[in-house]
């Protein structure tokens, strides 16, 4: 990866979208800048690009574009080439973002093919990266090297005692209740083996569960992984026996309503609600002649 830009000692916030052809002039002269070969470095290369099946990750710090990188998936593997950036830690943020898309679609592998040259090899290896094979630039014949990252397994599973003190963490709950064993309806979301968000499940009436509101690391909020969390504990009331689920409406659900409206969740004054069979009737048992 090439800057193009000197390095200041200010490092801007970054979110990140795919890019469209709305960004094409910019996202163009960033690469021209660069000289990354194969990279498009006039809007009508880039449009062309994303028209025509190339995915890039744009990085943007206060709506301005910060940096770019193209990736797509092959056979279980995330690719990813064309990283530049101007702006300190965004091409490392970008990789990241890369990585949690990756894992967010089930992906256990991410790869790249970068120059074999200073910087690259220790810049990558920082990021997490370890060789795994060399090739040639078709066009250029310039050395390559494939570097690989193996990414940790996401999960949403059942709470352990070492998740103790991550749960207190997250949710303030006392940790010591945890620490004496799983305590039935709570479950973690784990990133390999960091617990990264809580959720848990109890009983209000007969038949009725509440689910709590899915808690998340900040860097872990706005992947729609609060969705998983809470369709794992409807699974659990549903196959404990609960009618139905509630679930506090809270603000941050407000972006993935529409996630939860297509896995049967209705929205009710202040609570989602979810019914999983109709609870039997008072003449179930009764003899309709």
């Amino acid at each position: 990866m090439r800057r193009a830009s000197p390095y200041t000692r200010l490092v801007p916030a970054f979110t990140f979208r795919i890019a469209t052809t709305d960004g094409a002039a910019p996202a163009a002269a960033l690469y021209a800048r660069s000289g990354l070969a194969g990279a498009p470095a006039s809007p009508a290369a880039f449009e062309l690009m994303t028209q025509t099946g190339h995915a890039f990750l744009v990085a943007e710090s206060r709506t301005a574009i910060t940096g770019l990188v193209r990736f797509h998936d092959d056979e279980g593997i995330t690719w990813f080439d064309l990283l530049v950036s101007n702006a300190p830690g965004a091409g490392r943020a970008l990789i990241h973002a890369v990585i949690r898309g990756a894992q967010d679609r089930g992906i256990r592998l991410a790869r790249s093919r970068i120059p074999d040259r200073w910087p690259l090899p220790e810049y990558f290896s920082r990021a997490g990266f370890l060789p795994i094979g060399r090739e040639s630039d078709a066009a250029s014949g310039e050395p390559l090297l494939v570097v690989e990252r193996r990414l940790p397994l996401l999960t949403v599973r059942e709470q352990r005692r070492a998740d103790a003190s991550a749960i207190g963490e997250l949710t303030g709950e006392d940790p010591w209740v945890f620490e004496q064993g799983a305590r039935p309806g709570w479950f973690v979301a784990a990133d390999g083996d960091r617990v990264v968000g809580a959720i848990s499940c109890r009983a209000r009436d007969a038949g009725l569960a509440l689910i709590s509101e899915p808690v998340l690391r900040d860097d872990y909020r706005g992947r729609t992984l609060e969705v998983w969390m809470i369709e794992r504990v409807a699974l659990y009331a549903e196959t404990n026996g609960y009618h139905t689920a509630e679930l506090p409406a809270a603000p941050s659900l407000d972006r993935v309503r529409k996630e939860l409206e297509d896995r049967l969740w209705y929205l009710d004054g202040t609570r989602y609600v979810r019914a999983f069979r109709t609870p039997p009737s008072q003449f179930e048992d009764e003899d309709w002649d």
